[in-house]
């Protein structure tokens, strides 16, 4: 204790801190500068989720809906505190993005009507809380998908998750999680996205799967082709989970409902059809050129394809904007009067027709006239022979007229960017030299679909690859007995005995060959997807099989039947019995008397060459043999010193790279060896047996021969049944 009296204070140490005589900058370096909260770390760049609510006076269900509307997701810091595990976080920009979002005001807004929705009913004022039932705040999502989506080819890259949700919601069961207005609303999102893609012939992959039909389309924007992939679930009975938190799935088909109205308004715009496309008039008020009874009763018809429907609309509104309703088509028209010369205007109906053009060229002047000035910049780095000959163009009567600029005239031929067109006739043109190709390979061929086929997928890649589709039904535009059917799809074991009365110039098939001729874009032969048939393996579009390694056997089938490359065995059996016959022909023209010398020379002769072609193939075997070997051995020798001259990390790097190439290999080796085994086992011998009915034989044998030994002991191997 030294000099230090119990009950005072300690005297304070006389020691100066050993940074007390430094300046700002020396403290600074030595010891840091002192963080403020909230100004750097975690706290200023994260923050939790009950802070979130607190700071944006929401209810944690509106900050769900709020978050997915917006496409907010929480966050997960690099190093999160010991003391925080378990928390959500979420960006500090992206709360800050939310406090200013115009729905957070409708929620709120909704969540004062409410109030006073229940407190006229707790008053038990049920018809004043009915009439301010139209009154609740509404909104719309327009301004996120165009705040989302600024391009129109982000749209078509987030479009997966949208179309998938959407065919899921149609095939959902309307009970009372799920209304009948979203089924339906999504039942006809679905028929319009399928009725653009038979249109334009845009669906290029198609696979089954236990999961449901994978289809992919490539969709035509800026001159490129972007795909979009999505799942159609099968048509069975669905049971709904309850697990299953069903009211965030509807704030994604919220959303995901605008979504698709912009892409299919944008997507039908290029076609010059108007979207949504026309319903059935309930009443007597409106007129439709829509019969009822090809619509669906989502679009107020009678019929029972969604798809059909759909399509059906959308055929008539191309045929209306054939017309002359599409916007491109009127500025073509007026383009091709801007041009037009005028020649014998000696009758009346030509001096109308001038006055016409004129009053229309006069608008359009003054219409392209600030245009042509925007563009005159443009216009000075251009030659004088290109301004000659388009002055050359422009034969009109009136010398002031202002010319339109080649630029801009060029951008207006060019304004039909979409993926089809019409031509004179009013039918459907395809424009993409892709989707040409496609449609022509069901082209002049007619599908008729049995009551057990699943006809959703069906019908959209028969459509979609040029076909034309009837099924069983009354609203089926084409019948049963119609002679220009050449397929029909049974999904039977085997053919019921009324089809026998139909015409014999049609083919039965299983639903499996659609896909697989839409896939490999051939007709591939019926043989083995006829009715009761086992079907070849359902191959996958999206496999690589150059980066697998491995190619099956099947497609390796294919691919020789598109080549030509596959000969029957029958005809090489032939042309070997040709030869034969030919050289029998040519020993038999040899005299009678000269028969035993020429047969001896002969036998002599053909026995030195053979001995000496098998010597000779010996030896070259034993070189190649050799040369190999040598090469492998340098080849080892020469990765061996390369590895050995290579730094720690390298080494080791390229050991995970030479581990993963092993592994590939060991898989390609394994399907190869499941293949010869699978083939073993089907190759017969002479008996008309396989071997693996001679391995089951063998096995009975050698359990007899067992059996026989232990009777002569007394005993039995077979089992005693216990009585109790």
């Amino acid at each position: 204790m030294g000099n230090r009296i119990k009950g005072r204070t300690k005297k304070k140490s006389i020691k100066a801190a050993i940074h007390s005589g430094s300046s700002q900058q020396q403290k600074l370096s030595r010891m840091g500068k002192v963080r403020k909260r909230h100004h750097a770390g975690l706290d200023a760049t994260f923050i939790g989720r009950a802070k979130v609510l607190k700071k944006l006076q929401i209810s944690l269900r509106d900050f769900r809906r709020l978050c997915i509307l917006k496409g907010v997701y929480p966050r997960q810091p690099k190093k999160a505190p010991k003391n925080k595990k378990g928390q959500v976080f979420y960006h500090i920009k992206d709360v800050k993005a939310l406090a200013h979002e115009p729905l957070l005001d409708k929620f709120r807004e909704f969540r004062a009507f409410m109030k006073k929705v229940r407190r006229s009913a707790n008053r038990h004022e049920k018809d004043e809380a009915r009439r301010k039932e139209p009154l609740a705040p509404k909104y719309t999502l327009h301004h996120l998908v165009r705040e989302r989506y600024p391009r129109f080819a982000d749209a078509l890259g987030d479009l997966d998750d949208a179309l998938c949700l959407v065919h899921l919601f149609a095939c959902l069961p309307s009970d009372g999680k799920i209304k009948s207005g979203i089924t339906r609303k999504a039942q006809q999102l679905a028929a319009s996205w399928g009725a653009y893609c038979s249109v334009t012939g845009s669906v290029t992959k198609s696979f089954i799967s236990v999961k449901g039909v994978y289809l992919e389309a490539d969709i035509m924007t800026s001159g490129q082709a972007v795909p979009v992939r999505w799942v159609t679930p099968h048509n069975f009975t669905q049971h709904i989970p309850e697990g299953v938190d069903f009211r965030v799935m509807l704030t994604f088909f919220e959303f995901y409902e605008t979504l698709l109205g912009f892409v299919l308004f944008k997507l039908y715009g290029e076609m010059g059809v108007r979207y949504p496309l026309p319903t059935v008039a309930s009443g007597g008020g409106g007129e439709s050129n829509v019969s009822s009874a090809t619509l669906h009763p989502t679009l107020g018809g009678k019929a029972t394809s969604v798809l059909a429907a759909n399509l059906s609309a959308l055929q008539l509104a191309l045929n209306d904007a054939a017309k002359g309703n599409s916007a491109a088509d009127a500025v073509k028209d007026a383009m091709q009067s801007n041009d037009g010369n005028n020649d014998d205007g000696n009758d009346a109906s030509d001096e109308v027709n001038r006055k016409a053009v004129r009053a229309q060229k006069k608008k359009q002047r003054e219409l392209m006239q600030s245009i042509d000035e925007a563009l005159k910049g443009v216009e000075e780095d251009g030659d004088d022979n290109e301004d000659d000959d388009d002055d050359d163009d422009f034969v009109d009567e009136d010398e002031d007229q202002v010319p339109i600029a080649a630029p801009l005239r060029e951008a207006l031929e060019a304004i039909d960017d979409s993926a089809t067109s019409i031509n004179e006739n009013g039918n459907i043109v395809i424009t993409s030299p892709d989707a040409q190709k496609r449609h022509q390979l069901f082209h002049n061929m007619t599908f008729f679909l049995s009551r057990e086929v699943p006809r959703g997928y069906l019908e959209l890649i028969i459509l979609s690859y040029g076909g034309k589709v009837g099924w069983e039904g009354q609203d089926s535009p084409i019948l049963m007995d119609d002679s220009s059917i050449t397929h029909h799809v049974v999904d039977r074991p085997k053919l019921l005995p009324s089809y026998g009365a139909l015409p014999k110039s049609r083919e039965y098939i299983q639903p499996q060959w659609v896909l697989d001729s839409a896939n490999f874009n051939f007709i591939l032969p019926v043989q083995k997807y006829g009715v009761g048939h086992e079907l070849p393996p359902h191959l996958s579009p999206w496999v690589n099989d150059n980066e697998e390694g491995y190619v099956p056997k099947y497609k390796e089938e294919i691919e020789k039947i598109r080549n030509g490359e596959m000969l029957d065995e029958n005809e090489a059996d032939n042309v070997d019995s040709g030869a034969v016959k030919a050289i029998i022909k040519d020993s038999d023209e040899v005299p009678e008397g000269d028969d035993s010398a020429s047969d001896k020379d002969a036998e002599s002769i053909a026995d030195e060459s053979e001995e000496d072609v098998e010597s000779e193939e010996e030896d070259d075997a034993v070189a190649e043999r050799k040369a190999i070997k040598k090469k492998q051995t340098e080849d080892e020798e020469a990765a061996e010193l390369a590895k050995a001259l290579m730094s720690k990390k390298a080494a080791r790097l390229y050991g995970r790279m030479q581990h993963g190439i092993a592994q590939k290999q060991a898989k390609v080796d394994n399907l190869h060896k499941k293949r010869r085994e699978i083939e073993s086992t089907r190759e017969k011998t002479k008996d008309g047996k396989t071997q693996l009915k001679l391995k089951v034989e063998r096995l009975k044998k050698e359990r007899r021969e067992k059996e026989d030994k232990y009777k002569e002991t007394g005993g039995s191997m077979k089992k005693k049944r216990r009585h109790t």
